[in-house]
């Protein structure tokens, strides 16, 4: 949601398309990736994870300094991983939820996901504008301590809820990893048994 306008405190309109265009790459790189690879026969939850960190960690960098480059590989890695993350997830509800609920499950996956971009166009221009940018104008609270990282001024706030929402995305898949239901649900949890009269309709 903020990306644009963080990319043009820095950027211009040519070097906005140039980066966005990258992103796309990035998507259709791992699009292909994925089809062709298919996850192979690796545990489709480490593939949700590791690609998980790797989106944490492209925010973080795109976050960190003033570049176009730096910005626009971050952008080519992070939507190179959203096929990866996806296919995993959809491979393992496929798997795992029962044949007769997977419509209602599938239904409210999208509808939470569905509804995550209206709740962050409501909520990211206010946090922006009314806390972040505040911290790290020139004379700002942080301007002394993470402002020497990160530089201070305008768009200097939205690179901090950057890298902030990177190292809570890391921090969030390391937590969940760390969890053994959910890290060995392909082993521990059974595969969806389909009915003989539903294998007939599928």
């Amino acid at each position: 949601v903020l990306s644009y306008p963080l990319i043009l405190s820095f950027a211009s309109p040519a070097q906005l398309g140039t980066i966005l265009s990258f992103g796309g790459v990035g998507m259709v790189t791992g699009s292909l990736l994925m089809s062709t690879w298919g996850g192979g026969r690796k545990k489709y939850i480490n593939i949700l994870f590791g690609f998980m960190l790797l989106e944490g960690l492209s925010m973080m960098a795109a976050g960190l300094y003033h570049s176009v480059f730096l910005f626009a590989i971050a952008a080519f890695l992070f939507f190179l991983g959203l096929p990866f993350i996806n296919s995993s997830a959809q491979v393992i509800f496929q798997r795992k939820v029962a044949i007769d609920v997977q419509g209602r499950v599938f239904s409210l996956n999208s509808a939470i996901c569905g509804s995550s971009l209206p709740l962050a166009y409501l909520v990211a221009g206010p946090l922006a504008d009314r806390i972040f940018e505040p911290l790290m104008k020139v004379n700002g609270p942080l301007a002394g301590t993470i402002g020497q990282l990160i530089g201070t001024g305008p768009g200097r706030g939205i690179s901090l809820m950057f890298i902030v929402l990177g190292a809570l995305t890391i921090l969030v898949t390391i937590i969940a990893y760390q969890y053994a239901p959910l890290r060995l649900v392909e082993d521990k949890l059974p595969d969806a048994i389909i009915d003989p009269i539903d294998r007939d309709n599928i």
